[in-house]
């Protein structure tokens, strides 16, 4: 007969393993075929981080009892290692500007980035990409990117591999960052360049800046509206 400690270690349960946790960087994916697509006229803004997770999280390999035996998370924020790979991605298009150069400033807000493993591998990643004009921060473009691929069969828990599912969701970032600056219609709207319009005033701006981290759920309806009668007092 098999003892309790023993069958909990062959399922992936906790009684003998601890739960580890391992820094992973999301490496840029070596070899991307880019072409450039026009002269450097995109600055790169933030990127805002609305996962329901810790800064840092990414996703654990977990044993059959769905408890975490390895997790794996990034050095520094997700969102700054994101923000990392998009300034990458537009520099290998000639579309980077330098702070204040550019007419336009590409914005991100993470909605999913994540991989785990209980037998398969999986990964998932969804990103809002905005681009603004910089003088009157009208919103020119805006998209909702996503990918996911799921692999292997075999070899979970205490056999699964921590490097794997970092491979995974990397290629799986870039599919989507890929799809994000490829776009047809965010090169049209670049090509057009910014429409012939009275820049807003300063408050106009900050408003509206304010307004689009509330749509994100970066703000909460009360916390933009005290923002703004702070702003207009």
């Amino acid at each position: 007969m098999i003892s309790g400690k023993l069958a909990g270690l062959m399922l992936g349960g906790m009684p003998l393993i601890g739960c580890t946790t391992t820094p992973v960087s999301l490496d840029p994916a070596q070899g991307s075929d880019t072409v450039g697509v026009g002269s450097a006229n995109v600055e790169m803004g933030s990127v805002t981080d609305s996962r329901q997770h810790g800064s840092n999280w990414l996703g654990a390999i977990r044993g059959g009892f769905g408890n975490p035996l390895q997790t794996h998370e990034t050095e520094e924020p997700v969102s700054e290692v994101v923000r990392g790979q998009f300034i990458t991605g537009l520099e290998q298009r000639g579309m980077l500007a330098q702070e204040g150069e550019g007419d336009f400033i590409l914005e991100v807000d993470i909605e999913q980035l994540d991989s785990n493993q209980v037998m398969r591998r999986e990964a998932h990643s969804r990103l809002d990409v905005t681009l603004i004009e910089q003088g009157s921060r009208t919103i020119a473009y805006e998209n909702s990117v996503r990918s996911s691929n799921v692999e292997g069969g075999a070899g979970g828990g205490v056999f699964a591999s921590i490097e794997k599912l970092e491979e995974i969701l990397t290629r799986t970032l870039w599919e989507t960052i890929d799809e994000a600056l490829d776009d047809e219609r965010l090169h049209r709207a670049i090509a057009e360049g910014p429409t012939e319009t009275q820049p807003s005033s300063e408050l106009e701006a900050d408003i509206e800046a304010l307004r689009r981290l509330r749509d994100r759920g970066v703000l909460s309806e009360d916390e933009y509206r005290e923002r703004v009668l702070q702003l207009v007092d």
